[in-house]
């Protein structure tokens, strides 16, 4: 009795694993987006203050963020990027100045005598800014969005080997099932194009970044050196689809991965590579900034907008179902 019970639980696991199999298969199967270069789309012009103003006036764009970075420390909600190693650069606290102008400076240097407790004394040295930080391991936003129009102003760091972006990303991007749904890492800008100063890069990235990860993305040629000055990078993010803009100017809309459903936090960061090529295959060069010369990512602003109109539209990850994967295939991932 016992091995016939054996022989129907083997055979049960058997069929199971093939439903599972099958599932991941239709789900992997190449899906079509649909893009659109230079779309007629315009960023908001009427906001009001308040969602309560909004709302009074039968509903419209409302401010949920407008920071100016005008005092001498890093407002909440905005931390640093989590400090410590990051691929073969390190995200140090130290390399974020909130201290003068109105503007926040992300540095980026090889170092030899840095101190500060987490990193080593030597190596490459950059970080970021986001609205979220780590509590005991764990990804928690410490402000967070879906939907609206996102938008910075600033001032991209020269020099070989570096790229700057302004991202937006989700605690929940690893869930698989849904595309980019449950959550889409969605890059404002990707500046990693010293070499051909006019191009920005726009990309998504959803499912994870394993076995199951899906990704498109977009280099525009805005006609306009993007190094040396002021620049504003804009997002509008609607459950349609995402428009980018640059100076006010759309340049992609896209609805790649199904268009993300649930709240994301804010990143503006600084990432160093070794390598011939970064990004979209853009050439890199090699870094060679110093303690004397570092370069530096200049943030102005960051202002984040809501619609009244999006609100019954958003969703939380669980409300999505996560797709059946066979132990066998994530043993592929370890």
């Amino acid at each position: 009795m016992k091995i016939t019970i054996r022989v129907y639980s083997l055979v049960l696991s058997f069929f199971v694993m093939l439903w599972q199999l099958i599932s991941v298969g239709v789900y992997l199967i190449p899906r079509t987006w649909h893009d659109t270069a230079w779309p007629a789309a315009a960023a908001p012009t009427s906001v009001y203050p308040t969602q309560a103003e909004a709302q009074a006036a039968g509903g419209g764009w409302y401010v949920t963020m407008d920071e100016s970075f005008a005092g001498n420390t890093l407002p909440a909600p905005w931390v640093p990027s989590p400090h410590g190693l990051r691929n073969t650069e390190y995200w140090c606290d130290n390399m974020v100045d909130a201290t003068e102008d109105g503007t926040v400076k992300i540095l980026a240097a090889q170092l030899t005598d840095n101190v500060c407790g987490v990193c080593p004394a030597a190596g490459d040295f950059t970080s970021g800014i986001e609205t979220r930080k780590m509590v005991d391991g764990k990804s928690t936003s410490t402000f967070e969005q879906a939907f609206g129009y996102y938008e910075a102003r600033v001032w991209l760091p020269e020099g070989p080997g570096l790229w700057a972006a302004f991202w937006l990303q989700a605690n929940a991007q690893g869930r698989i099932g849904s595309y980019g749904k449950d959550g889409t890492e969605v890059d404002v800008f990707e500046s990693a194009f010293r070499y051909e100063p006019t191009m920005v890069g726009n990309a998504f990235h959803w499912d994870g970044y394993d076995l199951f990860y899906g990704t498109t993305g977009h280099v525009t040629d805005t006609k306009t050196d993007q190094y040396g000055g002021w620049h504003t990078y804009g997002l509008l993010w609607t459950p349609e689809n995402y428009t980018f803009f640059v100076d006010g100017k759309a340049t992609w809309q896209s609805d790649a991965g199904g268009v993300s459903r649930v709240p994301e936090f804010l990143r503006l960061t600084v990432e160093i590579r070794r390598a011939e090529t970064g990004p979209y295959g853009a050439k890199l060069g090699a870094f060679q900034n110093t303690r004397e010369n570092p370069s530096v990512f200049k943030i102005d602003y960051v202002k984040v907008y809501q619609n009244t109109a999006f609100l019954d539209e958003i969703r939380a990850p669980e409300d999505f179902k996560e797709l059946p994967v066979p132990a066998i295939l994530t043993w592929f991932q370890k």
